[in-house]
């Protein structure tokens, strides 16, 4: 996914404001030749705001700035999402937090309530609706730099695609997933120290504040006549068709990490899903949790699992909620019992695909020895459940490292990584000359030789006209 909306965001780039250097020629060359498969000539593309003149410093605050660079299409007096930046100057206090007084392990359906109930205590009324600019008891905001994913109505970005019966036995079709991504006063802090300035993120020895907390909710294209449990779910309009045409989405999912020392790699992931028949008056009452994750079992394999009826040790799923899933394909939620939420990918779990959130340093564009070598040293989902090596390779527990050495962590923050990415990428293709002071860490030392000499990386085989559709599951981004 992240692939084909890079690919997006890069045509976007080169035909609207930007101003390639000599070395792009040929990436901008075959980035146009995809260019009417993507988008039909006929809408207009949004814009960000303009530069308030010509330097470096003023056009990384116009992308920072900018809200959605996609197209919109029949909707376009409606509301339009609005980046929100409510980034804390001093560090908030994190004393008194109402999770702080439940044990994660002995009760972690009480323990994920309430870091719920803490994110939907306002957020979640009608006159606020996630629009998080119009929350003015508490302080939230949105992730940096993912104007080009971002839709621009509600601000969601694709997921990976559901496959037929991965929801529910009578889902036949393909459904498409979207999220909007919301952050508390503590991560916004965290928010706040990389990008005090715009043209230059600071992410040396960065790390998050206890207390801090993510919390998503992802919609689905799914109805209730063939996944019936999304009876009654909430409902957005999404403008997420590639000419900016609208989607009515149910809320499927909702996701929560929160950092918390208790958790031995320092963070929990938690998933809810919407339940029609769950009581309760709201499509917030009717969410259950799912799982509860703080590792990714290293040891649990594919012999474990089958040979010796090994279960995870580090993660809890709610029993309930697994049976529904038992007689489908894709039989787990994540990898052979691990925690993860429906919409996921099954051969995956939460904790684990996000300890891969680190900062190179510089630049890895698409296509490149860089690229290459940056996906034999950070292993993606396995595509094999069966092949316990790359299970060993992708099923870590790292602590506070970095996944890879002589690289920086993010922190568990894929938004953080994908935002870093995002910045670099555009330093180099517009502004070559600013790449090198535009980072505080040692860039990684990628050698291109070497790379080349390595095996293509697996990148995403779908087809652009199958619009980003993901059979693997490796294009997923949570």
């Amino acid at each position: 996914m992240f692939q084909v909306a890079y690919l997006q965001s890069q045509i976007l780039h080169f035909t609207s404001t930007s101003r390639p250097s000599a070395g792009d020629s040929m990436m901008k060359a075959r980035l146009l030749s995809f260019a009417l498969l993507f988008f039909p000539a006929s809408f207009a593309l949004a814009d960000c705001p303009a530069p308030a003149d010509a330097s470096f410093a003023a056009a990384a605050k116009a992308k920072f700035d900018c809200s959605s660079s996609l197209p919109l299409k029949g909707h376009e007096t409606d509301r339009k999402f609005q980046i929100h930046y409510d980034f804390p100057k001093t560090l908030p206090d994190n004393s008194k937090l109402p999770w702080l007084a439940v044990d994660p392990f002995k009760n972690p359906a009480d323990y994920m309530q309430s870091i719920l109930n803490y994110v939907t205590k306002v957020n979640a009324r009608p006159d606020v609706d996630w629009r998080i600019e119009d929350n003015k008891e508490e302080q939230w905001c949105d992730a940096p730099w993912f104007f080009m994913l971002r839709e621009p109505l509600r601000g969601m970005t694709t997921e990976r695609w559901s496959r037929p019966k991965e929801l529910h036995a009578l889902q036949m079709d393909w459904e498409r997933n979207f999220a909007v991504g919301i952050y508390n006063d503590l991560a916004c802090y965290g928010f706040g120290q990389i990008w005090g300035d715009p043209a230059f993120p600071k992410t040396r020895d960065f790390a998050f504040a206890e207390g801090a907390v993510s919390a998503k909710m992802l919609f689905t294209t799914a109805t209730p006549s063939s996944v019936p449990y999304l009876a009654g779910s909430k409902e957005w309009d999404v403008a997420g068709q590639k000419d900016g045409g609208v989607m009515t989405m149910r809320l499927l999912q909702l996701d929560l990490s929160v950092k918390d020392k208790r958790s031995p790699n320092g963070w929990f992931f938690g998933t809810f899903m919407y339940n029609a028949m769950q009581p309760g008056n709201t499509p917030y009452e009717r969410l259950v949790p799912v799982g509860l994750i703080w590792g990714s079992d290293p040891g649990l394999n594919a012999k474990a699992y089958l040979e010796q009826a090994a279960t995870p040790k580090e993660s809890w799923v709610n029993p309930g909620v697994a049976s529904m899933f038992y007689a489908l394909p894709r039989q787990n939620l994540g990898l052979f019992g691990r925690a993860n939420g429906p919409v996921d990918n099954p051969t995956s779990a939460c904790i684990t695909c996000h300890q891969r959130a680190n900062d190179w340093g510089t630049a890895v564009l698409p296509d490149t020895p860089e690229a290459t070598q940056a996906a034999a040293l950070l292993p993606d989902v396995p595509a094999n459940p069966y092949d316990d090596a790359a299970i060993a390779a992708y099923f870590r527990n790292i602590g506070t490292n970095s996944p890879v050495a002589n690289t920086q962590s993010l922190d568990y923050v894929l938004q953080v990584s994908k935002g870093i990415a995002a910045f670099r990428n555009w330093v180099k293709t517009d502004f070559p000359d600013h790449a090198a002071s535009t980072t505080d860490v040692t860039p990684y030392p990628f050698k291109p030789a070497e790379a080349r000499l390595l095996a293509p990386a697996d990148t995403n085989t779908a087809r652009p006209d199958e619009n980003e559709r993901d059979p693997t599951g490796r294009l997923f981004l949570r």
